[in-house]
């Protein structure tokens, strides 16, 4: 598969052909089904595919359908797993939002980058086509971050966003030699997403202006909401008193 591939297949499902149709017999097909196999889904969370920027979804219903499916997951619209809808359906997005196509962040490299790794490597062509999948090597990039974000290198700022049931923590790392810079999401250590993110002092004030919520279009139970409390662990960025 090739870039050009991937917008071809994007074109099909967008102008109304089957989605099943299109994938069947792809490589992204052929990675879902390697990462349903190996239970990657689990650790990621619950998201919507509303856009909470534009309040459209960024992927039809027959695709958002027919990737669960591949993936051999109970989803109910609008809400699936977010590493499926995350990666697989924003590779196939073709909506527009304020920050440009979904896809943008695994296809430009940006966010390989900032963790200081190959610009291709949450694409789908990255490597040996049977070797992994861009859901299993982001996760790998991920999870240790989440783990332990005081000992990973590139962490400028941790929030942790709670209730009395849930924790939602924001990260925000930085490549000290190439200034590419992200923000990665998980909600009660189940994965979320990660994309670019400028990081300033008025960008991290941004993220604390507003009261502790829900973000980047997760889902969690009513019972677990909503968030009330927030806290700093790490940052970086501010002034030494």
């Amino acid at each position: 598969m090739t870039i050009d591939d991937l917008l071809a297949a994007s074109a099909r499902i967008d102008a109304g052909e089957s989605p099943r149709a299109v994938l069947e017999g792809s490589l992204l097909a052929r990675q879902i089904g390697q990462d349903a196999s190996a239970r990657r889904f689990s650790q990621w969370g619950l998201s919507t595919v509303v856009d909470e920027n534009t309040g459209t979804p960024v992927i039809s219903p027959e695709l958002f359908a027919e990737l669960h499916r591949l993936a051999g997951l109970d989803a109910t619209w609008p809400v699936g797993n977010a590493g499926l809808i995350h990666v697989y359906g924003y590779l196939l997005s073709t909506v527009s939002t304020p920050y440009g196509l979904k896809r943008d962040r695994w296809v430009n490299g940006d966010v390989a980058r900032a963790l200081g790794l190959e610009a291709s490597v949450f694409t789908p062509w990255f490597g040996p086509a049977s070797a992994t999948t861009p859901l299993h090597r982001l996760a790998v990039a991920l999870s240790p971050i989440f783990d332990s974000p005081d000992q990973a290198p590139g962490v400028e700022f941790v929030m942790h966003e709670s209730s009395d049931r849930i924790v939602a923590t924001t990260v925000l790392v930085r490549h000290p030699g190439s200034g590419y810079s992200a923000l990665l999401y998980a909600v009660d250590g189940k994965l979320l997403t990660a994309f670019p993110f400028e990081i300033t002092a008025a960008s991290i004030s941004s993220l604390q202006a507003e009261p502790p919520s829900l973000r980047y279009n997760a889902v969690v139970d009513a019972p677990r909401q909503p968030l009330d409390k927030r806290r700093v662990l790490i940052d970086a960025t501010s002034d030494p008193e």
